[in-house]
């Protein structure tokens, strides 16, 4: 494996530039997982000195996205299936909670925000820009929890970039997968737009268990998330089929919107 020197438009390479560089070289595949990497070759090819380097090899093992080994090597991680259940079981329960305290503060300038990141996303995917899209993925997903509580939303902005690499190798390995994220991500404005918290709640929760559910069945069919499928059944009564709709929360918009006006 060969990368390329690392260059700038202006200034001299800091952390940031070698960190988003590696980061996206992972990403992406172009290193690939169990790869194991060399401070010293990768200082060489990179044209970069070992200090922002160990840095930026620091971020990615926070990340996870790293382990670090003897020798001042690290080893590219591995698709690790645990961590993934967990992540999207997490995420099912803690962005629907903020989604439903969001929906009734939805202001017009917010909803006008949804409206562009998935704009942008449609953009993003007439040119193939994967990169381009998934920044229009992370604003729509921040924004549906943007009326929750700080700590709330720093919580799942930290899950929304733990669960990059998923995202991609479910772009990357399943046909029409933004088509269906297209459709899905649309639903779920129209919703927000409705003020229809309990429609919203779940189709979110439908959406992240489905990417949680095809890279699973892709990557290891006999592995068992369960932690997903309860989180999915405790927020729609259905924790088998993402497709099938079901609204268990008995005037949940009723009762949310009256608590908060």
């Amino acid at each position: 494996m060969q990368l390329k020197p690392i260059s700038v438009a202006e200034g001299r390479i800091v952390i940031t530039h070698v960190h988003d560089y590696l980061r996206r070289q992972i990403l992406e595949g172009t290193i690939a997982p169990g790869a194991v990497l060399s401070q010293v070759q990768l200082a060489q090819q990179l044209g970069v000195s070992r200090t922002p380097l160990r840095e930026a090899l620091r971020l990615l093992q926070e990340e996870r996205l790293v382990v670090a080994e003897h020798n001042h090597r690290v080893r590219v991680s591995g698709i690790n299936l645990e961590e993934l259940e967990s992540l999207y079981a997490s995420r099912i329960m803690l962005e629907t909670l903020a989604l439903a305290l969001t929906i009734p503060r939805l202001s017009q300038d917010e909803l006008d925000a949804l409206a562009n990141a998935l704009a942008d996303m449609d953009v993003a995917d007439s040119r193939h820009d994967t990169d381009a899209w998934e920044q229009g993925n992370r604003r729509f997903h921040a924004l549906l929890a943007s009326q929750a509580e700080e700590r709330i939303r720093q919580t799942i902005y930290r899950s929304i970039d733990a669960s990059e690499r998923y995202r991609r190798i479910k772009l990357q390995t399943t046909p029409d997968s933004r088509a269906v994220a297209k459709a899905e991500h649309t639903a779920i404005f129209t919703a927000c737009r409705e003020r229809n918290i309990g429609a919203a709640v779940e189709l979110l929760a439908r959406h992240l268990a489905r990417t949680a559910l095809t890279v699973v069945a892709r990557a290891s069919p006999e592995y068992e998330p369960k932690a997903v499928r309860i989180a999915l059944k405790l927020i729609t009564g259905n924790s088998n089929n993402p497709d099938q709709p079901t609204i268990p929360i008995m005037h949940l918009n009723n009762r949310i919107s009256s608590e908060q006006m």
